[in-house]
């Protein structure tokens, strides 16, 4: 087979299988408006990825364990139903066709954790890390608001301050909001940061910036709840609040790809000092 047809079949073998699996579990569904942006992941790594100049590698150990596991995951997620193992097996063979069939580039392996995150297998099926969210959210709000010499008293994510009842629901968990993160995190500091270190350091940071974000939504909303009713802050406020803390957690992972990127600061102190 040539080339151009390996690409080409291959290409559109992975596209029908990423919307097989999309079309596997259909939780998503019930909150779309968090989730189906996380299919951009897949165009996102075409494009960082660039320039896919046509070459062909031979096929190393590495490649044929990473293609066989890749095969064997999707055979085995589509029978149990495991959107995680599906998301895995995928993207092992998307890298490893990647790698046959196109030049290799500095830093493209990050791509595989993009193409990972590019399906909503952890807003699905991992909830009880969700959960966790939640209940760590509703502890630190609780003290926030005894810090203030304001009554609160917790039951289990529910806050009751002042007489005012605020339920800490999945909605506010933050959790689709920490995979959209990720995704986001990752597409800026693929190319942006050089050093596998620090760009590991910024993967384990994202989900304490997400976190801490969440937490602040809660106690604004709890604010609103206390000084005005708490229908008007269940109501748009509560989905416009949600879009805020979205742009200010993008805004904060773009700054720390900045400040984590070793050569732009060395290039810009060196601009300056001339």
């Amino acid at each position: 087979m040539s080339q151009a047809r390996q690409i080409w079949f291959g290409g559109s073998g992975l596209a029908f299988a990423a919307v097989l699996i999309w079309s596997r579990d259909t939780q998503w569904m019930s909150a779309a408006a968090d989730t189906l942006p996380l299919a951009l992941g897949i165009p996102l790594a075409f494009i960082l990825g660039r320039p896919w100049h046509a070459g062909t590698t031979a096929w190393g150990p590495l490649q044929k364990i990473g293609t066989a596991l890749g095969l064997l995951s999707l055979g085995v997620g589509w029978i149990i139903g495991n959107l995680t193992v599906l998301s895995a097996g995928w993207t092992l063979l998307a890298m490893s066709w990647a790698g046959r069939v196109f030049q290799n580039k500095p830093r493209r392996a990050r791509l595989g954790l993009l193409l990972l995150l590019s399906f909503p297998w952890l807003v699905i099926e991992w909830q009880s890390i969700g959960w966790a969210f939640r209940l760590s959210s509703a502890v630190t709000a609780e003290e926030f608001f005894k810090l203030l010499q304001m009554p609160a008293q917790r039951s289990g994510t529910n806050i009751n301050v002042m007489g005012v009842p605020i339920e800490i629901e999945a909605a506010c968990a933050g959790w689709n909001l920490l995979q959209l993160t990720l995704l986001a995190g990752v597409s800026f500091g693929a190319h942006e940061i050089q050093s596998p270190l620090r760009f590991g350091f910024l993967m384990c940071l994202l989900p304490a910036v997400v976190w801490l974000s969440n937490v602040f939504r809660i106690l604004l909303l709890s604010g609103i709840a206390l000084s005005f009713d708490v229908e008007v802050a269940s109501g748009a406020i509560h989905g416009l609040t949600g879009i805020a803390v979205l742009g200010t957690v993008l805004a904060m992972t773009k700054g720390l790809c900045t400040l984590l990127d070793t050569r732009r600061r060395v290039i810009s102190t060196l601009v300056t000092a001339t």
